[in-house]
């Protein structure tokens, strides 16, 4: 996530292709991804996401496994390790 605080009106500039976006909210960070390596195509991850809904609006969430898988296919220390602790939560949960 970049510290800058961008705001909305001045970016992006109209017709300026984004990625990737961190959101700040009130109810937290939003992750939003064009693109994800490991878990599949747009159609799987729809398919097996999370459904939500918060403060009145419905959410579509990846699941937790295609989140995992997404961490480990990066390959990073950081990202190998919280995939490592998400599949302990995993298996916590399915006790």
């Amino acid at each position: 996530m970049t510290p800058q605080r961008l705001s909305f009106l001045k970016f992006p500039k109209p017709g300026e292709r984004i990625n990737d976006l961190d959101l700040e909210t009130d109810v937290g960070v939003v992750d939003i991804r064009t693109s994800l390596l490991g878990p599949g195509d747009f159609a799987h991850l729809k398919r097996a996401a999370d459904k939500f809904e918060i403060e009145g609006c419905v959410c579509w969430v990846i699941s937790w496994e295609d989140l995992i898988v997404a961490r480990e296919v990066v390959g990073r220390g950081r990202d190998q390790l919280t995939a490592v602790e998400r599949r302990v939560i995993a298996a916590k949960r399915k006790r």
